[in-house]
């Protein structure tokens, strides 16, 4: 009875030290996972993020071209005129519907935009022998 108590420790011990590597060589490579993962996580956040700046900054640049609106209304006229056509061709008129929606739902938000905040003119302040200078007036 006392070998078949020692081989079974043994045995016992024996797992317990494979297992023990094991873990140990799976740990490296689960925090490599998971680093992976939160870095995954970081580059989308900063992607959604800097999309966001670039459409931020795109309407503040439309807002500030007065015929913006116009110009957004008549391409998205080509843009339903376009898909007629190609409707009538056999065609799929979707995407050319959609570009026309957009430019539609852009040229009413920089309208709406431009009508609640007008921008100010840049300034320049005049002295009274004529000169300027280009600091804001005060």
């Amino acid at each position: 009875m006392m070998n078949y108590f020692h081989s079974s420790r043994t045995v016992l011990v024996s797992a317990v030290v494979a297992f023990s590597f094991a873990i140990g060589a799976g740990a490296p490579g689960l925090a490599q996972a998971a680093t992976d993962k939160v870095e995954d996580q970081v580059k989308r956040v900063d992607k959604e993020h800097r999309k966001k700046i670039r459409e931020a900054n795109d309407l503040k640049l439309k807002s500030r071209e007065p015929s913006f609106p116009e110009q957004a209304d008549a391409r998205a006229k080509n843009f339903r005129e376009t898909a007629e056509i190609v409707a009538r061709q056999g065609g799929d008129p979707k995407p050319l519907l959609d570009a026309a929606d957009y430019f539609e739902k852009q040229s009413e938000l920089i309208s709406k935009s431009q009508a609640e905040k007008p921008l100010p003119e840049p300034s320049t302040s005049h002295a009274p022998d004529g000169s300027h200078s280009h600091t804001p007036a005060k």
